[in-house]
């Protein structure tokens, strides 16, 4: 005896946000982690070789125990920062933008989704650094009146195409 699956309507409904379904959401490109990878080794690495240094001049502990300490806490730090925290940030990452909302999701201890209306985007802002013109990635920031959603770690082409989308379709170019 074989049942019949009913049919299911995957087309989106009135009250459906852009990213309720999966195939409609956008990922981050994979080099995106080794970006964000490389940002917090460049910052981390100097920050926690500072504390290191505070630490064993503090005189915490002895002195076998002072560096064993300091030295778990700065491999914590790194591993947790430069190891963990891309790879689950780009699995968390993704967003949706269709004609009337851009939905996004993100987080990584705390997963945000934030959806705007096009309606209510009042300019963009594109960037990319030195770091960023290595990976061939761009940070793109929708601004509304309530504040910015990012989308980080754009392929550079792709961060060009979401902005002239989005300015289209929140008609950004009626305001010049």
């Amino acid at each position: 005896m074989t049942s019949a699956r009913p049919e299911v309507d995957e087309t989106p409904g009135p009250e459906d946000l852009p990213g309720d379904r999966p195939a409609d959401r956008e990922r981050l490109p994979t080099r995106t982690r080794g970006y964000w990878t490389a940002q917090a080794l460049l910052v981390g690495v100097p920050v926690t070789g500072l504390f290191v240094l505070w630490a064993v001049a503090s005189g915490w502990f002895t002195p076998g125990v002072r560096w064993t300490v300091a030295a778990l806490v700065a491999v914590l730090l790194i591993g947790v920062r430069a190891g963990i925290a891309p790879r689950v940030r780009h699995r968390l990452f993704w967003y949706a933008i269709s004609e009337t909302e851009i939905d996004v999701q993100h987080g990584f201890l705390v997963t945000s989704r934030t959806v705007v209306p096009m309606s209510r985007v009042q300019y963009l802002r594109s960037e990319h650094g030195v770091l960023a013109d290595r990976f061939a990635l761009a940070n793109l920031h929708v601004h509304t009146a309530a504040g910015s959603v990012p989308l980080p770690g754009l392929d550079r082409a792709v961060a060009d195409e979401v902005r002239a989308r989005i300015s289209r379709w929140a008609h950004l170019d009626d305001d010049v």
